[in-house]
C-alpha cells in the first residue's frame, strides 16, 4: 500500500508581521498555525501575542478559495484565502473567543501572504 503524500506546506506572514504556516494535501486546507500580536477584550485590553494552531478540513475550490474555521467559541480561528495558480497565497485570518473571566476578544481581521514552502 502507498503511503499518503506529504502535505504541502505554505508560510508567510499577516499584516502584523506574525508567521502564518496552512498545511494543505491535496485539494484541502488541513491546519493552520498563525501568530496573533493583538488580541484585545472587552474590558481587560490587550492579551496577545497569541500563537494558535488548528486542524480541519476546509476544500478548495476550483477557482482556488477557501474558507477555515475551526475551534469552539472560546477560541475560533478563521482563515479564508484563495490559492494562486503560480502557488501563492493571500487572504484573511480572524481570531476570536473568550478568555477565563468569559470576557470577549478579538483580532482584528488581518491580511497575509504565503509562500509554498520548498521540500
Amino acid at each position: 500500500m502507498l503511503a499518503a503524500a506529504p502535505p504541502t506546506h505554505y508560510v508567510g506572514h499577516t499584516t502584523e508581521g506574525r508567521r502564518l504556516v496552512l498545511q494543505v494535501r491535496g485539494r484541502v486546507v488541513t491546519g493552520v498555525r498563525v501568530g496573533v500580536r493583538r488580541y484585545r477584550c472587552e474590558t481587560f485590553d490587550d492579551v496577545g501575542p497569541v500563537i494558535v494552531s488548528k486542524t480541519g478540513q476546509a476544500r478548495i475550490g476550483r477557482d482556488g478559495r477557501f474558507r477555515f474555521a475551526a475551534g469552539a467559541d472560546v477560541q475560533r480561528l478563521v482563515v479564508a484565502g484563495r490559492v494562486a495558480r503560480g502557488g501563492g497565497v493571500r487572504g484573511t485570518v480572524r481570531l476570536t473567543g473568550t478568555i477565563a473571566t468569559g470576557q470577549r476578544c478579538a483580532s482584528a481581521t488581518l491580511r497575509y501572504r504565503a509562500t509554498r514552502s520548498p521540500g
